[in-house]
């Protein structure tokens, strides 16, 4: 568990950099080995009554499938001095795939981006410490409408699709234009060492823990990454995991954009390259499986005010697939290593031949 919190915190602290100053150290806090759902549900009640001032009723309390990271639970607040509340809950469990988790990127996303041209839940609470639900969760408000799934996306008719990806399109460069130095998200910037430049090492770390399978060309692909990444032409509020899956979709309207948890301040080119990977695409290289590349580098440049580098932009889809592979390798330790239970990771490491081989022609296209 050494290793894992090790990396888990250096992981943490290229997404957050919360101020660039010292941390506190917290004193140690001894929580559960796994999430048990019925005592999340008793010690939620417990919590929103305590912070809400009176008695409050928690019903149609359910885990969510979504999601491989955070734990996800929905669920109806109900008290006598107001109507009832349809919430979300978020949990960073202890052995998830990025553990040990802050709740601090995505809180401060949430509450950066309220009232912005980018849709988010609104934050109703938080903790970091977890005290009382014994891990670091937050709470937001329900959002309704429908999560697209990648894969399912041929589902879906053409005309429905590229007005959602228009849209997906013109989010991306609405957060790309908000000046993070006036929001809570400012606190992602510290100092040092350039977050993106942080963040390779980080994957680095990850895929070099005894653990890990060991992969010649991700160990030498890590290595060039990081000593050859580009400059960004602005820096930006980059959302991390920007693709189809991650958002809340209502009537063909893009209604909240969902998991920030990776957010951090740096070069805007990695969205895109991540929103373009076929993996979120139904293994289109289309966007959305309609809109062609050109056209999204058009649309988006158009919506941001930012000119696409094709010289950044391989090296960013690079990029995208050698965290792909880290995340896959964090997913099998998770499961086989820290008994995260979900089938979902047990089978990630079949993914692993063919990642790799897209890395290498991405990797020839970045040099």
């Amino acid at each position: 568990m050494a290793w894992l919190y090790e990396v888990g915190q250096l992981m943490q602290d290229t997404a957050i950099r919360s101020d660039g100053l010292p941390r506190p150290v917290p004193a140690p806090v001894r929580r559960p080995d796994v999430v048990n759902d019925d005592a999340v549900r008793g010690a939620l009640a417990r919590y929103l009554a305590r912070t809400s001032g009176g008695g409050v009723e928690i019903i149609s309390f359910s885990r969510k499938s979504s999601g491989f990271s955070w734990i996800t639970y929905g669920f109806i607040a109900r008290s006598a001095d107001r109507s009832d509340r349809k919430l979300i809950l978020r949990v960073g469990p202890p052995n998830g795939l990025f553990a040990p988790y802050s709740v601090l990127p995505q809180v401060h996303a949430l509450q950066s981006l309220a009232g912005s041209n980018v849709p988010v839940p609104a934050l109703v609470s938080f903790e970091q410490d977890g005290a009382e639900i014994g891990f670091p969760f937050f709470i937001c408000v329900h959002v309704e409408g429908d999560v697209p799934a990648p894969w399912a996306a041929s589902q879906l008719g053409e005309d429905h699709r590229r007005v959602i990806a228009l849209q997906f399109l013109n989010i991306l460069g609405e957060l790309h234009r908000i000046d993070a130095r006036t929001t809570p998200l400012a606190s992602l910037q510290g100092g040092g060492e350039r977050a993106e430049v942080s963040a390779i090492a980080a994957w680095r770390a990850s895929l070099a823990r005894p653990t890990a399978r060991y992969y010649p060309l991700l160990d030498w692909g890590g290595r060039w990454l990081q000593e050859n990444c580009p400059q960004p032409p602005r820096r930006t509020i980059v959302h991390g995991d920007y693709r189809i899956g991650n958002f809340i979709e209502h009537d063909k309207n893009i209604v909240a954009i969902l998991d920030w948890e990776l957010t951090h301040l740096g070069d805007p080119h990695e969205d895109l390259a991540w929103a373009l990977m076929p993996t979120f695409n139904a293994r289109s290289k289309k966007l959305y499986g309609v809109v062609e590349r050109a056209e999204v580098i058009e649309l988006y440049q158009r919506a941001s005010g930012i000119p696409v580098s094709a010289k950044s932009l391989a090296f960013y889809e690079a990029y995208a697939l050698y965290q792909a592979a880290a995340i896959q390798m964090c997913a099998v330790r998770a499961f086989e290593v820290d008994r995260f239970n979900d089938m979902r990771m047990a089978v990630m490491a079949s993914q692993m031949p063919s990642i790799v081989r897209a890395f290498e022609r991405a990797l020839e296209a970045a040099a």
